[in-house]
């Protein structure tokens, strides 16, 4: 418990808002290559608040698990962290997304925008949370 309670919460929510900003810019970049890897269209894309309600709520979930991860292994710099947000977002995230994929039948494609992004958003969340003790 204590180390929920230690915590920098200042740096987790600038994680957060990290990788949010991450994930706009990248789908910005690649929305189109992004939405003809999943098969949708213009018209199938919700921009809904709800939606991005849900995914600031998740990114303040994963920014908390990785400060926890950070603390836990006592990761202390900018440089640590970032590399350590690089390898759970490859080695984690995006392999998982490649063996869903696997057997849903789901484009490479996607899987390669998405692990990226991941593994990018990951990174600056890590650096973050490494650096700001």
């Amino acid at each position: 418990m204590d180390i929920i309670v230690n915590l920098n919460w200042l740096a987790v929510l600038a994680a957060s808002v990290a990788g949010f900003a991450t994930g706009a810019v990248w789908y910005g970049v690649f929305a189109k290559p992004w939405m003809a890897a999943a098969g949708l269209t213009d018209d199938d894309i919700t921009q809904e608040a709800s939606t991005y309600i849900l995914a600031g709520v998740l990114q303040v979930v994963m920014a908390i698990t990785l400060a926890i991860v950070i603390a836990q292994t006592g990761i202390t710099s900018w440089l640590s962290g970032g590399i350590l947000g690089f390898v759970i977002g490859i080695g984690l995230v995006t392999a998982n997304k490649a063996l869903n994929a696997a057997f849903q039948g789901t484009s490479r494609n996607l899987v390669i925008i998405d692990g990226l992004h991941a593994a990018t958003a990951f990174a600056f969340m890590g650096a973050i949370l490494g650096g700001w003790q």
